[in-house]
């Protein structure tokens, strides 16, 4: 049963309060998104935070010492600021409102100095190595907010620095590399590449997702890959395919419903307004959920829903960094953060344990999630290895694949041809759509690589690292770094080394790339006929690389394709505003936005 039509996690108020008056009076709020506190000067707001820094987390940036509690399964509802057109972070919700480089940051602050520091002692590449230029360190985060929120504008003006640059993530050094030859150069060994510590951004990262699947290595990793990994396989994908596309096709009937205008048919005869990014948030994420939970109750889905919307609100703690990077830093500025993730972690293993039980109960066929459960209870995983992983799968992922959909589906409806071409390709394969969904030799699947291509869901990858020195051009980067021979004498205050981590910059992967031609920002999805896998490797990013790629390709491309097929065979679709596609970025990743124009055919 589909659950009854919720607010998504998109729509949020906007309410907050202006905090450029804070800023004019000198009177700051909070770093914190729970906003409890004032630092009444900026005096007062700068030592705090160089002291939380240079305490709790220098150590830790650096390689000397790390904090490793952690735990599973909290929170309010954030706000979204009033909307500024000279605010580039204004779509990240409360980190919108409580980032503004050269406001709350005081960012000159130790700019130069530490910089120089930085790259002088933790450069991420070899000393006999050719120098590597990129963006000043900006105080106190280094340039986290620029490569996840605003990266594609990033991206364009980064280019400046060459194919391959250094960031920032806090004080570690990130190397990122532009061109399909440095790609294959750092995927020779992409099977031993493993993931940075908490991903180079903090502590509560990784206390809210630090024991899922994705941020393992090595054998650990091979452990939980061999738990979660027979679920997502191409053939346990294509063995969901009718449950995907009948509940794609129960929803797409059912899209009157959520019309924008309030006067319209219901049987969606007379055309009507759908929100593109608020229309496809709910569904691609309970097929999904279908898939590890078996069929769902409107109940079931509720719950699960109104759970995923307190996880969904710690997401911008992620990325903001200071203080949320220490947890020392983080419970003497916002206690309230971690009230809140300890709220969500009691209800996600409630509910949980209550699908379980639930499931055992009704006998019948047996979905994954109890396979799961005795995984846990035979002590080959943990509880919090098996519920952040569900947490990477679904809520994680949940701004992915939305972006995804909501991109395939503007960009076809914007063009006509290629739309044309889709409509009759779906009417001749209306014998078994689900088979047709499964194939990658078909214009619905080039629509989706090609939509993919000029829209990826992220700019810059979630970085890797590998056990070898990558000499790019003569760049040699430094495979670890050592902690420092002070504390090598105490075994509890050392941890493995960091490694350098590697980013691609996709953008310049997919689009910049003369493969592409000089066509390459167009929406042309007959460009991949006739193109060998061989041929893509080095030449577009979707999915990651190696045996570490995303675990749910299948099932997320499936359930993609099957929206679009629904859709498109259901209804004559247009976009509402013909001039362009509108971006929502209420998210962590950038979902087109704007509105539909249905009409039933």
């Amino acid at each position: 049963m589909s659950a009854p039509i919720l607010p998504s996690s998109t729509q949020v108020a906007k309410n907050s309060p202006n905090l450029q008056q804070h800023f004019q009076t000198r009177k700051l709020r909070d770093l914190s998104p729970s906003g409890n506190h004032m630092i009444t000067t900026c005096a007062k707001w700068r030592a705090m935070v160089m002291a939380g820094m240079l305490l709790s987390r220098c150590f830790c940036d650096i390689g000397i010492f790390q904090t490793s509690t952690r735990r599973v399964p909290s929170s309010s509802d954030f706000h979204v600021g009033q909307e500024n057109e000279h605010d580039d972070y204004r779509h990240l919700g409360t980190v919108r409102d409580h980032y503004r480089p050269g406001v709350l940051y005081a960012p000159n602050m130790g700019n130069c100095n530490l910089g120089v520091l930085l790259s002088t002692f933790n450069p991420g590449i070899l000393r006999n190595s050719q120098p590597v230029s990129g963006p000043k360190w900006k105080f106190p985060n280094g340039l986290i907010i620029e490569r996840f929120i605003n990266g594609r504008l990033s991206s364009e003006k980064w280019r400046e620095y060459g194919p391959v640059y250094r960031l920032w993530s806090g004080l570690r050094p990130e190397i990122v590399i532009t061109t399909p030859k440095d790609f294959k150069n750092f995927s020779s060994d992409a099977n031993d590449h493993g993931k940075p510590h908490n991903m180079n951004l903090g502590w509560f990262i990784g206390e809210s997702l630090g024991q899922c699947l994705g941020f393992h290595n090595g054998q650990s990793w091979m452990r939980m890959r061999n738990v979660f990994g027979p679920t997502f396989t191409h053939s346990a994908a294509v063995a969901c395919l009718d449950m995907v596309h009948e509940g794609a096709k129960a929803y797409v009937d059912k899209l009157p419903q959520l019309a924008a205008n309030p006067s319209f048919n219901t049987d969606g005869r007379v055309p009507f307004l759908l929100s593109v990014a608020d229309g496809f948030t709910k569904i691609p994420y309970f097929l999904t959920a279908r898939v590890i939970y078996g069929a769902m109750t409107a109940t079931e889905e509720d719950e699960l829903w109104r759970i995923t919307q307190i996880r969904s609100s710690l997401t911008p703690y992620f990325f903001i960094g200071i203080p949320y990077r220490s947890a020392l830093a983080t419970r003497l500025f916002d206690r309230g953060a971690i009230a809140r993730l300890r709220e969500f972690e009691r209800e996600w293993t409630d509910f949980h344990r209550t699908i379980v039980h639930k499931r055992r109960a009704e006998g019948g066929p047996r979905p994954p999630i109890l396979g799961y459960w005795e995984e846990f209870e035979s002590g080959n995983i943990t509880l919090p290895e098996l519920l952040q992983t569900i947490d990477e799968l679904l809520i994680l992922n949940l701004d992915v694949i939305t972006h995804v959909i909501s991109w395939c589906i503007s960009l076809v409806a914007e063009h006509e041809a290629v739309k044309h071409e889709l409509c009759e390709e779906i009417t001749a394969h209306q014998d078994d759509l689900p088979a047709y969904i499964a194939k990658s030799d078909t214009h619905l699947h080039r629509c989706l690589a090609e939509s993919m291509r000029i829209q990826p869901f992220t700019i810059f990858t979630p970085g890797e690292y590998s056990n070898q020195v990558k000499n790019f051009d003569g760049i040699l980067v430094k495979p670890g770094v050592r902690p420092l021979l002070l504390f090598h004498a105490s075994p509890t205050l050392t941890h493995p080394s960091p490694k350098t981590q590697i980013l691609l910059d996709v953008l310049a992967i997919n689009v910049r790339n003369p493969y592409w031609g000089s066509d390459s920002t167009f929406f042309r999805p007959s460009r991949f006929i006739g193109l060998k896998p061989s041929e893509l490797r080095y030449n577009v990013h979707n999915f990651g690389i190696g045996s570490r790629k995303c675990m749910g390709q299948y099932v997320g491309m499936h359930i993609v394709k099957a929206l679009v097929v629904n859709l498109f065979d259901t209804y004559e679709v247009k976009l509402a505003d013909e001039s362009e596609i509108k971006v929502d970025k209420s998210g962590w990743t950038p979902k087109a936005g704007g509105f539909l124009k249905l009409a039933r055919k």
